[in-house]
């Protein structure tokens, strides 16, 4: 397995949309419009081409796409600092339990403290112990609870 780093005219690109949509299947049990799907290739893009953002990919030793994820850097006015936050981590079910979701993420972080960033932090949902305990082994601390307001009217 090795990490690369996509490049927006890359041909993973397709596959990664298709990832992104079994990990919406996956964690929010619902499947993601085609409207939605061409909405997060552009965003894809909009990583690889900005000096913000980066998209890392895993491949196996056929160059078969076997997990991505995404970074990027937020600027704090106030400190004027920047903070990492990983945006997206998926590897396919054959490969997990295997270290590539840790290799993923051992490179996003790489690449952002490469950029000075003074903290790394992911969201991770309240109810999704797995991905709880792999970020904890990854080496992320739990620190806050982020508490949400939602919209009650947008079901209707």
């Amino acid at each position: 397995m090795r990490i690369e780093q996509l490049e927006a005219d890359s041909r993973y690109l397709k596959e990664i949309v298709v990832f992104w949509n079994q990990n919406a299947i996956e964690t929010a049990d619902c499947e993601l419009s085609d409207e939605e799907m061409a909405g997060i290739e552009q965003q894809i893009i909009q990583y690889c081409q900005s000096a913000y953002g980066v998209v890392h990919i895993a491949l196996d030793d056929n160059d078969n796409l076997i997990g991505f994820g995404l970074a990027a850097m937020q600027k704090d006015l106030v400190f004027d600092t920047y903070s990492g936050h990983v945006v997206e981590l998926y590897v396919a079910p054959l490969y997990r339990k295997q270290k590539a979701g840790q290799a993923i993420v051992h490179s996003l972080k790489s690449w952002l403290l490469a950029q000075n960033v003074s903290y790394i932090h992911v969201f991770v949902d309240v109810e999704n112990e797995s991905a709880q305990a792999f970020w904890e082994k990854t080496g992320f601390e739990k620190e806050f609870f982020v508490m949400s307001e939602v919209d009650e009217d947008e079901d209707e």
